[in-house]
C-alpha cells in the first residue's frame, strides 16, 4: 500500500469514528441547546404516522452497532479493506447527518421544520449509497456482518423516519393532525413506504434482513400508536407486505444467509 493510500485510509477511518461518536452525543447536546428534547418536539408536532415511543429504542441498537463497527474498521489491519473503503465515507456522512439532525430538530423542528427534514433525506441518501455498494461486494465472512447489519438497520429505520418527519413537518406548517384528510395522507404515505421498502428487498442481494426488520419495526409501531382504524390497518398491511416480500425473496435467493444477514 502506498503512503498516500494509507493516509487516506487513516483519514476515512478517523472520520467514521468521529461521526459515530458525534451521533451519540448529538441528542443530549441538541436538548441542552434547545432546552427541550427530541421527544418533546415530536410530541408537539405528532402526526397520524408518528410511531409509539418504544420504537425509537432502535436508535440504541444502531448507535451501539455503529460504534462497534467504527472501532473495528479503524484497526490498522482493517483500514485498507475494500468493504470499509467503499462504505466508510457514505456512512460517515450518514452518522454526521444524524448528529446534525439531533441538534437541529429540537432547535427548529417547530419553527423551521423543513431544515431537519432535508437533513434526514440527506441521511437516507448517504445510507442508501453505502447499502447499494454492499450489494456489489463479495461476501467475506463474519467481518462483513457488522457493517451490513448497521447499514441495513439504519437505512430501514431512516426510511420510515423520513416519512414520519415529513408528517411532522406538515403539522408544524399548519396541516391538520387529524381528520379525514390527514387519514388519507397517512394511508398514502404508509403505502409508499411499503412499496419502496419492498422494491429494495426484491432488488437486494445482501443485508435485506436488517433493512426489512427496521422497516417492519417502525410500521408496526405506527399501528401500536393507536387509532384511527384506517391508519392502523394501513400500517399493519404495509408491515406485512414488507415481511412477505422478504420471505419470498429469501426462498428464491441462492444464498439466503447472505441476503438475511449480510
Amino acid at each position: 500500500m502506498t503512503t498516500d493510500g494509507a493516509r487516506h485510509d487513516g483519514l476515512r477511518a478517523a472520520a467514521v469514528l468521529a461521526a459515530a461518536v458525534a451521533q451519540v452525543v448529538g441528542s443530549p447536546l441538541g436538548s441542552a441547546l434547545a432546552g427541550r428534547s427530541v421527544g418533546a418536539v415530536s410530541d408537539e408536532t405528532g402526526s397520524l404516522i408518528t410511531p409509539a415511543g418504544y420504537a425509537f429504542s432502535i436508535w440504541g441498537v444502531i448507535f451501539a452497532g455503529s460504534l462497534a463497527w467504527a472501532v473495528y474498521q479503524a484497526l490498522p489491519g482493517q483500514r485498507g479493506r475494500t468493504l470499509h473503503r467503499r462504505t466508510g465515507w457514505p456512512l460517515a456522512a450518514a452518522f454526521a447527518g444524524n448528529a446534525a439532525w439531533e441538534i437541529a430538530f429540537p432547535l427548529v423542528g417547530v419553527s423551521v421544520p423543513l431544515v431537519p427534514l432535508v437533513l434526514l433525506l440527506c441521511i437516507v441518501a448517504a445510507t442508501a449509497v453505502a447499502w447499494a455498494r454492499l450489494q456489489d461486494l463479495p461476501v467475506e465472512g463474519l467481518g462483513r456482518v457488522l457493517p451490513a447489519a448497521v447499514t441495513g438497520l439504519l437505512l430501514g429505520w431512516v426510511t420510515v423516519a423520513a416519512a414520519v418527519n415529513a408528517g411532522q413537518a406538515g403539522v408544524a406548517l399548519g396541516a391538520p393532525a387529524s381528520g379525514t384528510t390527514a387519514q388519507v395522507w397517512a394511508v398514502v404515505v404508509l403505502a409508499v413506504v411499503a412499496l419502496i421498502a419492498s422494491a429494495l428487498v426484491l432488488a437486494a442481494r445482501d443485508a435485506a434482513g436488517p433493512f426489512a426488520l427496521a422497516v417492519v419495526w417502525g410500521l408496526v409501531a405506527v399501528a401500536v400508536a393507536g387509532p384511527p382504524a384506517p391508519v392502523v390497518v394501513a400500517a399493519l398491511a404495509a408491515a406485512s407486505a414488507v415481511a412477505v416480500t422478504l420471505v419470498v425473496r429469501t426462498v428464491v435467493h441462492r444464498d439466503p444467509v447472505s441476503l438475511l444477514v449480510g
